[in-house]
């Protein structure tokens, strides 16, 4: 059988002797800058993070609409770095490689098309191969020939100004091949030396101090005519970038947070509200969020509040959730989740946030079935999202060879479990399956419409995706590969995760009621409202509607803010007397942390105190996004410590060094190791 095959990817570790420094690596990084540094200007323009439409989470992408739009160092859908270089400036091969492509007639007065230009291929680094394009180049200037191997640091032309160029400069960009989707190597880090500067004459990332009393608002654009974002504490430190009056901060997230109906001795809960007939419910949900999750939260009430009914709700029974939004304006996704026993009907949601009310419509779906034992005539029931399971095909029934619309696909004779779910809306199944052993033990997953294998719509060796599946019933088939002898020798215990899109409502997870804005510390409010119930789920199942838990969650449609340095608001800081250094989240969605889409952002925790393992238990005050920077200030075991926010938890915080890409404190006095980066 075919097997798809494992991507390589380029593994980086922390562990350093100093706290402020990341470890040495045994080689310097495979690609190294495109110019020499003491020849650069300023930034000029940053590759575009997000280049498709809706909100910005990128620090170097600005859409038609925001603030910076028109005005330089980023501008939508830029598909590289620029850089202001000298014309005539030496460029270099960022990587050892071979010239793919390029153009040198184009005078240095012609501004009509692209311009001179070099393009290069990179084989083999790391297991993968990437491009190079290298724009604006002099006329004449390209000092290689197509299909010449250069070498790492090679000069290979000279910049200038040709093409769609307003000044002086080179435009760099990387991709990754095949495809080459072009992402950002500054922020990817992929250089040898580090990407901020303590100087206005490098591309410009530097340290900013907040000197002023008390606090410092900062604002969704470079004037006080933008709302306010947040407020900084006095004396915190950040990373910023384009002075022009004013800075572009990067900032945490706000945590996510859960409110509940109960307390731990039984009470309700601070700003739990209800009216009509409610009482105490032992029956409370088994929400359980994966561990590490930046959104992770902990509940710890002692149940949840119920309320019964007989053909439809009772208008007088409502039950409220109030709480403040975190001192950060932005947009948040609101859950809701129940215990195993709900079954109404149409039970109405009612969220205020800063625009308004609005109402939202869900059924309290409960589980009504046994959670059977994996055969063909009771499958194992799926019954909350995500599902996780730990079975063995050894031993289980093996009643089905093959899987196919005729039953004559891929063999797979060996025993199989089988597992039933219901969907009531359209959703989006993601199925994966993970065991050891590997090729000697091994299980497939297939998605069936019936309990059979000629109903099978979808399979794969390892994981799919299904999307937009209709309302219905449908099975999981995870069999043993191999024929005959082989395919019983192949059985092994594995685990099953299946998710499904927060469209489709489960007891005992977290139900996405939907998206909503709120100004910093608003006061906001989620409402059960029984009244609108015109019935049950399940009619053979007791009525009953739960007020269990809520979370709100901050989505990442922003990580930056301005301040402006007006009348010494903000300063810059002296990293040679201020030992701080810079920190960079690279943990991302991608097996080779590679994302340049908002869409494979990973959020990480940032926590209370650090631990001594890469587990820890502590608060979480705050939340950090791929590629997001900060200031560190201190270190312990694998934690660095950090600035944060008054939009998060604590002023302080820290965070695991396997999600970060580190930096060197002092760039200007020599490379004395080859940080991982």
């Amino acid at each position: 059988m075919s097997r798809a095959s494992f991507g390589l990817f380029l593994a980086f570790g922390l562990c350093a002797t100093n706290p402020l420094l990341a470890a040495p690596a045994s080689d310097p990084p495979a690609f190294g800058w495109p110019y020499d540094s003491p020849n650069t200007k300023r930034m000029t323009a940053g590759f575009d993070l997000n280049r498709t439409s809706g909100p910005i989470a990128d620090w170097t992408g600005y859409a038609s609409g925001e603030a910076t739009a028109g005005s330089g160092h980023a501008y939508d859908n830029h598909s590289g770095t620029d850089s202001g270089l000298v014309t005539g400036s030496q460029v270099f091969a960022t990587a050892a490689g071979t010239v793919n492509a390029l153009r040198e007639v184009v005078p240095n007065d012609d501004h009509s098309d692209t311009g001179n230009y070099l393009i290069l291929d990179h084989t083999g680094i790391g297991g993968r191969n990437y491009r190079t394009r290298y724009w604006h180049l002099s006329q004449n200037g390209v000092l290689v020939s197509t299909g010449n191997a250069v070498t790492k640091a090679q000069y290979v032309a000279d910049s200038d100004n040709t093409g769609n160029s307003t000044g002086p400069h080179l435009h760099y960009a990387i991709s990754l091949l095949p495809g080459d989707s072009q992402t950002c190597g500054y922020y990817h880090a992929w250089f040898e030396n580090d990407e901020f500067y303590v100087q206005d004459a490098y591309p410009c990332l530097v340290y900013i101090n907040i000197d002023t009393s008390g606090f410092l608002n900062t604002r969704e654009g470079n004037s006080t005519a933008y709302n306010i974002f947040t407020t900084l504490p006095q004396n915190n430190k950040y990373v910023a970038t384009q002075r022009n009056g004013w800075w572009r901060l990067m900032l945490p997230l706000p945590p996510t947070r859960a409110y509940e109906a109960r307390t731990n001795a039984g009470a309700l809960a601070a700003g739990y509200t209800e009216t009509g007939t409610w009482a105490n419910d032992a029956n409370k949900t088994a929400v359980a969020d994966a561990a590490g999750d930046a959104n992770q939260v902990t509940l710890a009430g002692l149940g949840s509040r119920s309320s019964t009914f007989a053909t439809t709700g009772d208008a007088a029974d409502t039950a409220k959730f109030s709480f403040t939004a975190p001192n950060q304006r932005g947009n948040y996704d609101i859950y809701a989740t129940w215990a195993s026993d709900a079954n109404a009907k149409s039970v109405t949601y009612r969220i205020v946030d800063s625009n308004g009310t609005t109402d939202v419509l869900v059924d309290q779906r409960g589980d009504y079935s046994a959670a059977g034992t994996g055969t063909k005539a009771n499958p194992y029931r799926i019954n909350k999202n995500p599902y996780v399971a730990n079975h063995t095909t050894v031993g289980a029934p093996s009643e089905w060879a093959s899987y196919s619309p005729t039953g004559a696909g891929i063999p797979e004779n060996g025993p199989e479990n089988l597992y039933r779910f219901d969907l009531r809306t359209t959703a989006d199944v993601t199925v994966a399956v993970s065991h050891s052993g590997y090729p000697t033990k091994d299980i497939d997953v297939h998605l069936l419409t019936g309990a059979s294998n000629t109903a099978c719509i979808q399979r794969a060796d390892f994981s799919f995706t299904a999307s937009a599946l209709a309302p219905g019933t449908y099975y999981i088939a995870a069999d043993s590969y191999g024929s005959g002898a082989a395919g019983a020798n192949a059985a092994t215990a594995y685990t099953l995760t299946v998710t499904f899109s927060e469209t489709e409502p489960f007891p005992n997870s977290w139900v996405k009621l939907g998206s909503f804005f709120y100004t910093p510390g608003a006061a906001g409010s989620v409402e059960l409202r029984e009244g609108s119930v015109t019935g049950k789920v399940d009619a053979t199942a007791a009525a009953k509607v739960y007020a269990d838990a809520i979370r709100v969650v901050p989505r990442i449609t922003r990580r930056t803010a301005w301040a402006s340095d007006a009348a010494g608001l903000t300063s810059r800081i002296n990293t040679g007397s201020t030992p701080v250094t810079c920190v960079v989240i690279r943990t991302d969605k991608t097996t080779n942390y590679d994302s340049d889409d908002v869409s494979e952002y990973a959020e990480v925790p940032i926590y209370s105190a650090p631990s001594l393992t890469t587990t820890n238990t502590n608060p979480i005050v705050g939340k950090a996004v791929t590629g997001q920077r900060f200031v560190s200030f201190g270190r312990a075991g694998d934690w660095y410590k950090v600035y944060l926010t008054n939009g998060t938890s604590a002023t302080e915080g820290w965070i695991l060094g396997d999600n970060l890409i580190a930096y060197r404190q002092n760039i200007l006095a020599g490379v004395s190791d080859w940080s991982l980066y």
